[in-house]
């Protein structure tokens, strides 16, 4: 079993070798629907920190391996991992935010662009889910993954995964 030090700058690598190449006007807009959606109230380092949840799945081997695939990805009963995507609200705030250049849709292009082409470090160092309270099912052990490294920044509580050894 990898040490959880050795596991830590695995996936800090492997985030920071994926920023590269996801660094695109694409990614950016797409993450940034999640950011204003999930985090706009946050502050600038909560949003960042839920932009990172996007880049750490996709470097992380439980999830699909492209932003796309990670954000649009849904689990029972067709709801997406970003809850924000089955609001009916979301849409029509996101786009009004975008059409109007809003301060928040700004701040949430900012958060994206910065995790997405790695110009500032991720503030949880690899974590994947995140809840706004604690505990729930994003910041617990289950059968396949255990949650460590938890910190709360802003009001959501941060985890991150690494596969259950036995």
């Amino acid at each position: 079993m990898m040490s959880p030090v050795a596991a830590y700058f695995l996936l800090a690598f492997l985030a920071a070798a994926k920023a590269a190449t996801l660094c695109t006007d694409a990614n950016i807009e797409l993450v940034a629907r999640i950011v204003f959606g999930e985090a706009r109230g946050e502050p600038a380092l909560g949003q960042l920190a839920v932009a990172y949840s996007v880049v750490n799945r996709v470097a992380h081997p439980g999830y699909p391996n492209t932003v796309s695939a990670v954000v649009y990805q849904t689990y029972g009963g067709g709801h997406h991992q970003y809850n924000t995507l089955d609001d009916s609200h979301h849409n029509t705030a996101w786009n009004s935010a975008k059409a109007h250049n809003t301060i928040e849709y700004q701040h949430a292009k900012t958060a994206a662009g910065d995790a997405l082409c790695g110009r500032k470090p991720d503030p949880t160092t690899c974590a994947t889910d995140y809840c706004a309270y604690d505990p729930c099912s994003a910041t617990t052990s289950n059968a396949y993954y255990e949650a460590y490294n938890k910190n709360q920044i802003g009001h959501h509580y941060f985890v991150c995964r690494r596969p259950v050894s036995g």
